[in-house]
């Protein structure tokens, strides 16, 4: 049988890599810090290595959640992977809101000016091409993935098929 919360909190990951990889291919701003050097900027290096974890994880939890693979782990074996995969989506989390620290890393005046770059759904004046509302869209999927993740390890077990 099919753990559908491990497999949906696994999807949910590989969503978020869809989304990061989005972000690598067409923010401007985050491939050359707003045209200061040539690609790719270190904050670059922070999103890819983001969708380099939500693919393991992504895959482990899809592969955990599948009669075969997922039939051989013991139960603490499972909440362990579990705990463990939500406890990345919440640091991603952190680090996304954490980032506009980073402001003068990156040119800003002041973290509200970062935010406004980060959170506002229509485009930064002076900003390169960029999809302005794509990193509201990630936070929200991570925030959703995290929820999926805590419904997944603090649920109840689905009950056995009766034959």
């Amino acid at each position: 049988m099919v753990e559908k919360r491990t497999l949906a909190f696994g999807v949910l990951f590989l969503v978020d890599l869809l989304l990061s990889v989005v972000m690598l291919a067409t923010d401007k701003n985050l491939q050359t810090d707003f045209g200061g050097v040539s690609a790719y900027y270190s904050h670059w290096y922070g999103v890819l290595a983001m969708a380099v974890l939500d693919l393991v994880v992504g895959a482990v939890l899809i592969a955990a959640s599948l009669p075969g693979p997922g039939a051989k782990l013991s139960p603490r074996a499972r909440r362990a992977g579990l705990a463990a995969a939500l406890l990345w989506g919440i640091v991603a989390i952190g680090a996304m809101v954490g980032v506009v620290t980073a402001y003068s890393q990156v040119g800003f005046t002041s973290e509200s000016m970062f935010e406004q770059y980060l959170f506002n759904p229509t485009p930064f004046k002076g900003a390169l091409s960029y999809i302005p509302w794509l990193y509201d869209a990630l936070l929200a999927a991570y925030v959703v993935t995290v929820i999926v993740g805590i419904v997944a390890l603090f649920g109840k077990p689905a009950p056995a098929p009766t034959s």
